[in-house]
């Protein structure tokens, strides 16, 4: 491994997640994870089907900073990885960051990888100077958009409800209709993945499986199976979805997880009427926001989250770099 002065890079272990979570808050304070988070992610990784590695960079043996290369589960390409670095704000351009990024690309190389894959904040400047510098190229963008729900004005969308329910479609919860269908689970995870399949992605998305949409999902310890709702017909049949996630750093917002509906169900006002679900869901809450991200391509979805007034922020940039 190459040391820059001051500088040593090791594998990351478990007893390193109080220092992580400390690293990514003091970075991205409005996106901390917490200790119980990481635990999930890491206990739940299939490394018989992904490959992932963690390394941790120390200065005079406190850690300034941590990377770490991985497949892309969501969209799996077997010679693309994925590769992200953090470190400290007040121990940056010190190297540390540049000793993270050559160990862990040397990592992705040995393994045969063709192509690295990163992102970064458009308002983060070292961020999009430390990709630019090393030859990544911009492949997408994702506005991040935040709705405040106070004092949000459910009239100006007085008829979404009934303009469902006239066609006999109905909103419910995941954890409402797992108390009265045994079948529920399987079927939220049908619509989950065929309305997955139609998120904007580089590399088309991956399937994945019961046992991975239940880890990721429902098992998670920031799911909110009251906050995960289905719109669903007169035939039982599941036509949309939108659900959140809790963020267990700090109450006060909501992440947006996926909102779709089936194709043959669009243009009935689906997706209106379970976002303005997921409003009333943070308001009865104490909730303050709400946070979203779509693809700029994206019209229809991005058309339905201004017209309920989300504001817009600076976009993450994908990047890609060739090998």
């Amino acid at each position: 491994m190459k040391t820059f002065p001051r500088t040593r890079v090791r594998t990351a272990t478990p007893a390193d997640y109080p220092a992580l979570v400390a690293v990514g808050k003091a970075s991205y304070p409005d996106y901390a994870e917490t200790v119980e988070e990481l635990r999930h992610w890491d206990k739940t990784w299939d490394h018989s089907k992904y490959f992932k590695l963690r390394l941790v960079a120390e200065d005079a043996g406190r850690v300034v900073g941590y990377g770490q290369v991985n497949h892309m589960r969501w969209a799996f390409v077997p010679t693309k990885y994925r590769l992200d670095i953090v470190v400290l704000p007040e121990d940056r351009r010190r190297g540390h960051g540049t000793a993270l990024y050559d160990d862990l690309a040397a990592a992705a190389t040995a393994r045969g990888a063709r192509a690295l894959a990163s992102a970064a904040r458009e308002s983060m400047t070292e961020g999009v100077s430390f990709l630019t510098k090393r030859g990544y190229r911009e492949v997408k963008r994702d506005w991040e958009s935040r709705l405040f729900v106070k004092g949000f004005d459910f009239e100006r969308f007085g008829t979404a409800d009934d303009r469902v329910a006239k066609q006999g479609i109905r909103i419910t919860t995941l954890a409402d209709a797992m108390g009265r269908d045994p079948g529920a689970l399987q079927k939220a995870f049908d619509l989950n993945e065929d309305c997955r399949m139609d998120v904007p992605s580089v590399d088309p998305p991956t399937r994945h499986t019961f046992d991975e949409f239940r880890r990721d999902d429902i098992d998670a310890p920031n799911a909110l199976l009251d906050a995960f709702f289905i719109a669903i017909d007169t035939d039982g049949r599941y036509l949309g979805v939108s659900n959140m996630f809790r963020s267990l750093d700090d109450p006060l917002f909501l992440w947006q997880g996926l909102t779709g509906v089936r194709r043959e169900a669009r243009g009935k006002g689906i997706a209106m009427a379970l976002k303005l679900r997921t409003v009333r869901y943070a308001i009865d809450r104490g909730v303050e926001h709400i946070k979203t991200w779509n693809d700029i391509h994206n019209k229809p979805m991005l058309s339905i989250n201004e017209a309920m007034g989300f504001a817009r922020l600076p976009a993450w940039i994908s990047y890609e770099k060739d090998l």
